[in-house]
């Protein structure tokens, strides 16, 4: 029977680098004032005429109309565009396709603010969230769960850093927790095509996949699970996964507890799209369709690494296809993936409070979700980005 119980945890160290220790006192005194044609309020909803944000420090302090709250500080105007949350990324890869640098400049100036990134060889992502936290080279702030943990001779074996056995399965979360892993990422099946040929594929022994979430959830740490397969996603839940990573084939049982608990699936759809024939692709995409018809919740995420770091905005469209409608794909990346990463409230929003990560886009994205690969302004944490600074 599944569980009911799902455990939740903020990200300890993730909560304490995006506060930017080093330098705020300095921003405490900097105030900005953005203004543009619209402003979306995307947890009401809403566009807002001749829309005006107040940041002070790294906080949002005022949000509204133009004429109904006064400018302070930098007037920053951004003319006919949309102002909104700066974006989010669930699942991403910073060391894969090129350099952790160039990725992280790449990601943030394509608009997306934050990241999760769920998986590297010798704790590289929790170097570069590091780096990037202590300004060594831009980027989003970084969510980061360290190395994959798979089974020896499984998917996620790379290099040789796969693990058997239960106490081996414990003893890696605990290592990846010591060396700061924000959460851990468990791999539980192999890839698309084999999870549509055989729905029973399950690379892990359930006593393996349960040691590793009881001991992260033990330690405080949220557990992402690499499940395609119908019963590797179902083990997963059943275990108490806070995440899972991937499009996959999720039963009716397991949607409905995943609805219940707020279960996230990211789908990763338009990296998957390319690794497999058009038919198989098709009948994942169908699947999902009627997956979130029955109430799947889903947060954006996009596998980049997979594909090409700043082209994360794509995965929009197969939202779009999965039957979304617009203000629910932008939700999936802003108030949806911001539980996602752990950080549910303090980013992903506008609002008076809210971590001041703000992007402004050409057009409307609520009637062309194209708009947000046409970013035009990057706020992070109250500071506007120099984007020409980001250009490979």
């Amino acid at each position: 029977m599944l569980h009911a119980i799902r455990f939740r945890f903020l990200v300890p160290a993730v909560v304490a680098s995006v506060q930017a220790v080093q330098v705020t006192s300095a921003l405490s005194q900097e105030t900005h004032t953005l203004t543009a044609r619209w402003l979306l309020d995307v947890e009401r909803g809403e566009a807002i005429e001749n829309g005006i944000i107040i940041v002070k420090g790294e906080r949002i302090a005022a949000i509204g109309r133009k004429g109904e709250i006064k400018p302070e500080g930098e007037q920053i105007k951004l003319g006919d565009a949309t102002l909104m949350p700066g974006l989010i990324d669930a699942h991403v890869h910073l060391t894969l396709g090129g350099a952790g640098d160039a990725n992280a400049r790449a990601t943030l100036r394509a608009g997306f603010t934050t990241v999760q990134d769920l998986g590297a060889v010798n704790y590289d992502n929790i170097k570069i969230r590091n780096s990037i936290r202590d300004g060594k080279f831009p980027g989003p702030s970084v969510v980061a769960s360290g190395p994959w943990l798979g089974v020896s001779g499984g998917t996620c074996d790379f290099q040789g850093i796969g693990v058997k056995g239960t106490d081996a399965f414990r003893a890696r979360v605990r290592k990846d927790v010591d060396e700061g892993a924000d959460l851990i990422k468990v791999c539980a099946s192999g890839w698309l095509a084999q999870a549509a040929e055989r729905p029973d594929a399950c690379e892990i022994s359930e006593e393996e996949l349960r040691a590793a979430i009881d001991e992260a959830h033990l330690l405080k740490r949220r557990v992402a699970v690499h499940a395609i397969s119908e019963r590797a996603i179902a083990a997963a839940v059943n275990h108490g996964a806070d995440l899972i990573v991937h499009g996959g084939f999720t039963s009716k049982a397991t949607v409905a507890v995943m609805a219940e608990r707020h279960v996230f699936q990211i789908p990763t759809l338009f990296s998957l799209k390319g690794s497999v024939a058009p038919a198989v692709y098709e009948q994942l995409r169908a699947h999902l369709a009627g997956a979130v018809r029955d109430g799947l919740p889903i947060a954006f995420g996009t596998d980049a690494g997979v594909i090409r770091h700043g082209q994360n905005a794509k995965e929009f469209s197969e939202l779009a296809a999965l039957g979304l409608k617009s203000l629910d794909a932008i939700r999936a990346a802003t108030v949806e993936a911001a539980k996602a990463v752990g950080l549910g409230g303090q980013i992903g929003v506008l609002k008076d409070g809210a971590r001041a990560d703000i992007i402004a886009v050409e057009g409307d994205p609520l009637n062309d979700l194209n708009a947000l690969q046409k970013v035009t302004f990057v706020m992070k944490a109250g500071r506007p980005v120099d984007r020409a600074t980001l250009t490979p």
